[in-house]
């Protein structure tokens, strides 16, 4: 009899434990689920760490997104037991949906199990990001392009050559070797001849370590062994098998390539190695099978290269005979033409142009090279020409490496504390300046510019006329320049140190010790940044340094600063930025009355040195730092800021700032809405109140003075990335809502509302970033016309980030200028623009890159009021959006490449777009194309 009622009892007696261990489950499942996504989490934190070499495998990436479908599921069987246990309250429970939830809840325990299990990837969870065969340069001037066509149509004749492994490359300093590269590297792009293309510059200070690291970066690799021959192991175990394309530019001496860890070329294996040098010895002995001279240009050439470069005043009968003389001087140097074509670019004065003529004829001090003595005197003339302000500026880029990308606001920084501009002019002015001079010495063709605008070079040859003119038998102050030398053996002699004005040790990679006692009666200027092994500065090494007006030991690993500081009483700016060891400032700074910039960043520091006060002429005072460590408040107390009266750039941000007492916020606020010189603030605003309180009282900030700023208010943590991303921009406003416990006005329907000041402050930024704000729905009522970064964050009633008023009225136009919006966690948005836009909008044109993760509600990216305004867009990134149906992509003509498939976008609708556009995209496999091909719907 028991063989039959059993199985009826099992089942029932199953259903009942469902029923009568709901809760003993439900926490079960809650266990359960927070370790799936605390492995969910650390698989996603190892992900982050190596975005820029590996890849989620689609085993890993399809996990992922059962997580997030998991986490789903929970919240809505969460938001049931919640109401199930309401009802038990009142002793009326519904058994048959206690059942019911009970059931799911012990199929969900086993789904969190099962994929748990999954997490063990046993093949691993990444795979390494398909590298780019090839990596651009910058595009070389059209005038400069035409010079080089024709050396680069043999080199590729001999790239088409199996027989020839190793191309030589030689000529002239200035001739244009490197444009054929350029030219060369580039005209590869769109082939397939090899697999990777690397371009690797040498220069006169290269070193085994610095060329594989270069190699290294090229390849998306990290090299962790501290040897060099390790190191050459690694990097021949990732090219072997590869047929690779090795540039070296500026080769100067024997590069042996095996000891690098380059394997050796061969008919073969097809790899290949070119190389440029001014020395023809070189190509022999770096073993070239072919040496092609880089010729000088055409006389027909070399005009009309020129031409191009001044413009049509050359034609100007009583110009051109000058203009003809002195294309002669200049050899067909492309070098040459272009500098001297900088200085007499629309030069309409015939005296000018007669004078300059006039300097290339007289005598000058002969050089060591004999060979490159023309193009010296040449570029030496159109030096001599420069005002004397920007003489000094452009001598002052030869103390950076070779091949040195030279930060342009830093280049300008140290003009200032040098003095070089008018010592009357704000620092505001002073950067205006220093822009204007920047741009003489790009137009003169004395500085390069790089393909990131906030950079500049010098090309190498113009270089060693700055080193040969400050040398010590040049015609300017001694310069003792050791910058980027990874060669380093010794240090210079005591003369050497006697006689210089300026010292440059930056990127000197193998500096680990000072003098102890060096002399420097006459120096000015001390350069030791970015030097990794410095660690410790003799306690007695600035005490012969009583002219010394420029430190700068940034990016060291010093953890203080020796006493003997006291002795630099001339110092003007002390740059300590990124020095990450840094613990603590001795209290003889104080000392250095004369100071006007002091810059500390990302130090160890738990707070600011109590008398750093005391330093009245401060003008710029930056403070950062990392150090969370400390539990004492740190105490500002009343006057003390205020002694900075000159001050005119204050940042004030980093982990101590949490640790400053209630009154001291108070203090620094109301100090700092006193003074009248500001130009430039970045400070943590604890509370809305304070904001408040400064922008009703500061006069800077009513009169616009403040150009630049960043505020951040009621943030209580430094550590979330978009402090980095948009903190490039000039005006940020970064503002946590929950907990700031201020702002309390409420709308009619009950939700709050932004700040005034916080309204006041977005009105004038750049750069947005709002995280828990609790119950704000839309952004549609702010004014956001300037801004160009946005990221929301966390704020879980917002439904959609331009909307419409109740009445169905369109709000105005939001976002016109806003180039990247990130929105993270924001479970209820629905749309990013609600309706349709009865007439052409400027509302988010300029949006480049957006961003949607963890947004849980939307299903349509992009509605079809605000598809048709998307000219700029480029980069769509969306993670955890589980309720996505729909993706569309119009009027987006850069747009190559869809990130998705069938396999990461499972419910995925429908894909509209025009026909053409979708006919060109670049598929990895023609099976993806057709899978995705039933989705698509043309436009029109």
């Amino acid at each position: 009899m028991d063989q039959f009622i059993q199985p009826i009892i099992d089942p029932v007696a199953r259903r009942f434990s469902y029923v009568r261990n709901l809760t003993k489950n439900f926490e079960e499942l809650k266990a359960k689920a927070t370790e799936l996504c605390i492995k969910r989490d650390d698989i996603k934190d190892r992900l982050d760490q190596q975005k820029f070499q590996k890849a989620p495998t689609r085993e890993c990436e399809h996990w992922l997104a059962k997580v997030g479908e998991i986490e789903n599921k929970l919240k809505i069987i969460e938001q049931e037991y919640n109401a199930e246990k309401k009802w038990l309250k009142g002793w009326c429970p519904d058994l048959l949906s206690r059942l019911k939830l009970g059931e799911r809840v012990v199929d969900m325990i086993n789904n969190v199990t099962d994929t748990y299990e999954k997490s063990k990837f046993e093949v691993g969870f990444v795979v390494d990001l398909p590298l780019a065969k090839v990596e651009k340069q910058p595009f070389p001037t059209l005038t400069a392009q035409a010079a080089a066509d024709r050396t680069l149509k043999k080199v590729m004749n001999f790239i088409e050559d199996k027989r020839t492994q190793k191309i030589g490359i030689w000529g002239m300093g200035g001739v244009g070797k490197t444009t054929v590269m350029q030219l060369l590297n580039n005209t590869l792009v769109s082939t397939t001849m090899f697999d990777v293309v690397i371009w690797v510059t040498v220069s006169k200070s290269w070193s085994i370590r610095k060329l594989q690291d270069e190699i290294a970066k090229r390849l998306s690799i990290e090299i962790t062994e501290e040897s060099d021959s390790g190191a050459a192991r690694k990097l021949f175990q990732v090219l072997e098998g590869k047929k690779y394309l090795l540039l070296l530019d500026d080769v100067w001496e024997m590069v042996e390539l095996y000891d690098i860890g380059i394997p050796n070329t061969s008919q073969d294996n097809g790899c290949k190695v070119i190389l440029t040098t001014r020395r023809l010895n070189a190509c022999r002995k770096m073993g070239t099978d072919v040496e092609i001279k880089v010729e000088e240009l055409s006389k027909e050439e070399a005009w009309e290269m020129f031409h191009l470069e001044v413009g049509e005043v050359v034609v100007v009968p009583t110009i051109k005979p000058l203009a003809e003389d002195i294309v002669k001087r200049c050899d067909g140097l492309p070098l040459a033409l272009k500098v001297v074509g900088g200085v007499l670019r629309k030069q309409e004065n015939v005296n000018f142009w007669s004078v300059f003529l006039s300097d290339l004829k007289s005598p000058t001090t002969s050089f060591d090279d004999a060979v490159d003595e023309k193009v010296f005197k040449l570029l030496k003339v159109s030096y001599d020409h420069l005002k004397d302000t920007n003489k000094k500026c452009f001598l002052y880029c030869g103390l950076y490496p070779e091949d040195f990308k030279i930060r342009k606001s830093e280049l300008i920084r140290y003009w200032i504390a040098e003095g070089f501009l008018s010592g009357k002019l704000t620092l505001a002015e002073a950067r205006v300046r220093g822009d204007v001079i920047l741009q003489t010495l790009i137009e003169s063709s004395l500085l390069e510019r790089c393909e990131e605008d906030e950079y500049v070079k010098v090309h190498d040859v113009i270089r060693d006329l700055v080193l040969r003119m400050t040398s010590p038998n040049g015609e300017e102050s001694t310069y003792l320049v050791r910058a980027g030398s990874n060669i380093f053996n010794k240090l210079p002699k005591d003369e050497e140190w006697e006689s210089a004005t300026r010292i440059s040790y930056m990127c000197n990679y193998r500096l680990h010790s000072l003098p102890k006692f060096p002399k420097c009666p006459k120096l000015l200027t001390l350069l030791l940044q970015r030097n990794r092994q410095l660690t410790v500065i003799p306690e007695s090494f600035f005490n012969h340094m009583p002219c010394l007006q420029v430190l700068d030991l940034s990016y060291t690993r010093i953890s203080s600063l020796p006493t003997s500081i006291s002795n630099l009483v001339s110092l003007r700016a002390l740059f300590l930025r990124k020095c990450y060891a840094l613990e603590a400032l001795p209290e003889e700074v104080i000392a250095l009355k004369g100071l006007e910039v002091l810059c500390v960043s990302k130090s160890q520091m738990e707070c600011i040195p109590s008398r750093i006060w005391e330093l009245t002429n401060l003008k710029c005072l930056k403070f950062s730092s990392e150090n969370s460590r400390g539990e004492k408040k740190t105490v500002i107390s009343n006057g003390m800021i205020s002694r900075l009266s000159l001050l005119e750039e204050l940042s004030f941000v980093g982990n101590w700032i949490s640790l400053l007492s209630d009154e001291s916020v108070d203090t620094v606020t109301k100090e700092l809405s006193n003074m009248t010189r500001l130009s430039s603030l970045k400070l943590g605003f604890g509370r809305v109140g304070n904001l408040q309180h400064f922008i009703q009282n500061s006069k800077p900030w009513r009169d616009g003075n403040l150009e630049k700023f960043s505020f951040l208010v009621g943030i209580s943590s430094m550590d979330y990335p978009s402090l980095d991303t948009f903190g490039g921009q000039k005006r940020c406003l970064f503002y946590e809502g929950e907990g700031e416990g201020e702002g309390g006005a409420r709308d009619g329907d009950g939700s709050n509302i932004i700040p005034r000041a916080i309204k006041e402050v977005l009105a004038r930024s750049y750069a947005f970033y709002l995280r828990n704000k609790g119950e704000l729905k839309n952004l549609s009522d702010l004014d956001t016309r300037e801004l160009k970064n946005c990221g929301v964050e966390s704020c879980g009633a917002i439904e959609t980030i331009m909307g419409s008023s109740g009445d169905g009225v369109e709000v105005p136009d939001a976002f016109p200028n806003l180039e990247i919006l990130i929105l993270e966690d924001l479970p209820n948005l629905k749309c990013i623009m609600e309706g349709l836009p009865m007439q052409s909008r400027k509302s988010f044109t300029s949006l480049m890159e957006l961003q949607l993760i963890g947004c849980g509600r939307i299903k349509k990216v992009f509605s079809w009021g605000l598809i048709r305004q998307l000219h700029n867009l480029e980069r769509i990134q969306i993670e955890e959006c589980p309720e996505l149906e729909e993706v569309q992509f119009i009027n987006c003509p850069k747009l190559k490449r869809l990130p998705f498939g069938v396999d990461n976008a499972p419910n995925l609708r429908q894909i509209y777009g025009i026909k053409q556009w979708w006919e060109a995209l670049e598929w990895e496999d023609d099976v993806i194309k057709s899978r995705l091909d039933p989705l698509f719907k043309d436009y029109y």
